[in-house]
C-alpha cells in the first residue's frame, strides 16, 4: 500500500513541478512586472517548496532507517497521503489564482501596482 501512495505522491508532485514551471515560462513577463503578481508568485514558491518538503521529509526517514518501520507503515502512510493532498489542493489553489490574475493582467493590459 505504501508503494502506491509514494507512486501517486510522486506523480503529482511531477505534475505540479511541470505546471509550475509551464506557468513561469507562459506568463513570465507579466510576473516581472506586477508586484501583486510577484507577491502571488512568492506564495506559490513557498507552498510548492512545502509540498516537496512533506513529500521529501518520510522518503528520507524511510531511507535513512532502512527496513525497520515497514511493518508499521500503513497508519503512516495514510498520514502522510492525507497531509500531502491537503498541501497539494491549497498549492493547486494559490497556481490557478496566480494564472487567473495574470491572464487577466495580459487580456486587459492593465498592470496593478506595476513596478518601475
Amino acid at each position: 500500500m505504501l508503494v502506491y501512495i509514494s507512486s501517486g505522491i510522486a506523480l503529482c508532485s511531477i505534475t505540479v513541478c511541470l505546471v509550475f514551471g509551464l506557468t513561469w515560462a507562459y506568463l513570465g513577463h507579466e510576473i516581472r512586472h506586477s508586484s501583486l503578481l510577484q507577491e502571488e508568485f512568492g506564495t506559490v514558491v513557498r507552498r510548492l517548496i512545502g509540498s516537496i518538503g512533506i513529500f521529501a521529509i518520510p522518503v528520507a526517514v524511510y531511507l535513512l532507517e532502512g527496513k525497520q518501520s515497514a511493518n508499521n507503515a500503513e497508519p503512516f502512510a495514510f498520514a502522510w497521503g492525507a497531509c500531502y493532498a491537503v498541501s497539494l489542493l491549497i498549492l493547486v489553489r494559490s497556481l490557478i489564482t496566480l494564472m487567473r490574475d495574470a491572464n487577466y493582467e495580459r487580456r486587459t493590459g492593465f498592470y496593478r501596482f506595476r513596478r518601475r
